[in-house]
């Protein structure tokens, strides 16, 4: 049973596609790295997933470098501090200790006094730090991986949505060997220029669309995840079909977890094999475009406000 959007980040849409072997595969490589780099928005906006629970997520605190882990709610230190001095190996001198919870205290200090046989108590305090906290996360917007994870989301819509006979056709083995390897000449690209139709600035929807562009003979699927990550998958070329090319589109809102209805008499832009593959997008179109989305992130989250952020 495969979720076409990854569960992680909130995808509830699924089917029988892939066999175990393969399933079990494609999430290791492929899912897991959509998980990594944009389930922090699942954990942030407190998703509910199918299974399992959202996965805490590191940040940087920018004045001291700390890092920390953010589970939705509260920061906490990924790591406990302890810093320990003898001189002689046997007597103890000086300890440190800094704990993200009063049981890991305990624990840490019942074995520094097992250590060095120590008899009394050890008198804690606490160390606050009253928010809020800047701090900076850094998150991967178009890889390798990205681009494949992205396609399986488009090709696996794909899938649910037409017959057999098509899906399985030869037109597109080329999408199915870029799935399975990164060997391949890439089919996939973040597209924030041409992709402005997924999004409504407003609410933080996952949206797959499919579209026949006849006049170039073209297959072109478009994928947004939380409505800010925007990406283009090039699934067949030399694509003919007689068939009156049904609208294929899934918008669905992870926050209140049901779908979105659409306008029946949509139609994608036309794109060319060189849109899709080598959008002319500046940089400084790509921050505009992500800032976009983090507003409505934060309009959704009080205790999140972006300061800021860079493209490398």
């Amino acid at each position: 049973m495969e979720h076409v959007i990854p569960q992680a980040i909130g995808g509830t849409l699924k089917e029988r596609l892939y066999c175990k072997e393969c399933n079990d595969s494609f999430g290791h490589a492929l899912d897991n790295e959509i998980s990594k780099q944009f389930g922090w928005l699942g954990t942030l906006l407190n998703i509910k997933r199918d299974r399992g629970k959202a996965q805490p997520y590191e940040v940087k605190e920018i004045k001291s470098g700390t890092t920390l882990l953010f589970d939705g709610k509260d920061l906490k230190r990924k790591k406990p501090i302890v810093k320990v001095e003898s001189k002689n190996g046997k007597n103890l001198d000086f300890a440190d200790i800094t704990a993200r919870s009063e049981r890991e205290l305990q624990e840490i200090c019942a074995s520094i006094q097992k250590r060095y046989e120590l008899t009394g108590g050890i008198e804690p305090f606490q160390d606050i730090h009253p928010g809020p906290t800047e701090a900076e996360h850094v998150t991967t917007i178009d890889n390798t991986l990205l681009r494949r994870a992205i396609t399986k989301i488009a090709y696996g819509f794909m899938c649910i949505k037409l017959p057999k006979t098509i899906t399985f056709s030869s037109a597109f083995e080329a999408v199915r060997n870029y799935m399975k390897t990164a060997d391949q000449p890439f089919l996939a690209r973040a597209n924030f220029v041409n992709t402005g139709f997924m999004t409504d600035h407003t609410r933080p929807l996952h949206k797959v669309h499919v579209a026949l562009n006849r006049g170039q003979r073209l297959l072109i699927g478009y994928v947004s995840l939380f409505g800010i990550y925007r990406f283009a998958v090039l699934l067949a070329e030399d694509y003919e079909s007689e068939l009156e090319w049904p609208g294929l589109d899934f918008t669905f809102d992870p926050v209140r977890r049901k779908e979105v209805v659409g306008k029946d008499n949509f139609r994608a832009p036309q794109l060319t094999k060189e849109n899709v593959l080598h959008p002319k997008q500046s940089k400084s179109l790509v921050l505009s475009e992500l800032h976009k989305g983090y507003r409505v992130i934060e309009s959704y989250v009080k205790e999140f406000r972006l300061l800021g952020g860079e493209l490398s």
